[in-house]
């Protein structure tokens, strides 16, 4: 890490938090998630300073919060978008969450003129209603990571999921971790996928860090349901 000449009047780990939030603050690192902050310093070597560069250069070894669900957790955000492929979510700092239309309670349909959609539980009659701006409970599904690289064919995005198995086990409604210990819990996959991407339009291009989610269980869904 450089610490510049005009930062030696300063607390050296204050600067050395600085700089690595620079670089890595905001960023998603391939399977590893959000970087968040520099959480503290393991180590500190002693600066060395080259020929014609009067700036100090210290090797450390550090921990960085991260942002990086589970498949499987649980969490709270709030809907921002919806349109007929699904809901987009927010978890305030993390806009990259959608809940596809397949993931919402049965039945549920889009109303085109109010651009929601609405879960119609009871013989068709209104259940609820995502609503923009509601706190909303869902699970995740899959995280996916995607990295651009520049080959000799253009730019292309390679995908790794990781995501729930479609062939997993899962639990019976009588059976939980405590009364059945060994019973089978969904697997955890992952896969890759490489994409050829446009060379000209980069507003397309996919996130580096995009969550599935979903609200088709007991539990699930807005914030304001009393499910109790």
């Amino acid at each position: 890490v450089r610490v510049a000449p005009e930062t030696f009047d300063r607390d050296l780990l204050e600067v050395l938090a600085e700089e690595l939030d620079k670089k890595y603050a905001n960023k998603v690192l391939p399977e590893l998630g959000l970087c968040i902050c520099t959480y503290d310093f393991k180590d500190v070597e002693d600066a060395v300073i080259y020929p014609s560069d009067g700036a100090a250069h210290h090797k450390v070894v550090f921990r960085m919060l991260m942002f990086r669900p589970f498949v499987g957790e649980v969490v709270v955000g709030t809907i921002i978008a919806s349109n007929e492929d699904g809901i987009q979510v927010s978890l305030d700092f993390f806009d990259d969450m959608f809940i596809p239309s397949y993931c919402l309670p049965q039945p549920a349909e889009y109303d085109p003129r109010a651009k929601l959609w609405v879960w119609r539980f009871d013989e068709g009659e209104e259940g609820g209603v995502f609503t923009l701006h509601e706190q909303i409970r869902c699970r995740v599904d899959s995280i996916t990571y995607t990295s651009i690289t520049n080959t000799d064919k253009g730019r292309q995005a390679t995908k790794t999921s990781t995501e729930n198995s479609a062939t997993a086990a899962k639990l019976t409604p009588m059976q939980t971790s405590s009364s059945a210990p060994d019973a089978e819990v969904p697997l955890v996959r992952q896969r890759s996928t490489s994409v050829d991407l446009s060379a000209d339009d980069t507003s397309k291009d996919p996130p580096a860090m995009h969550i599935k989610g979903s609200v088709n269980d007991d539990g699930l869904g807005l914030v304001i349901w009393n499910w109790e």
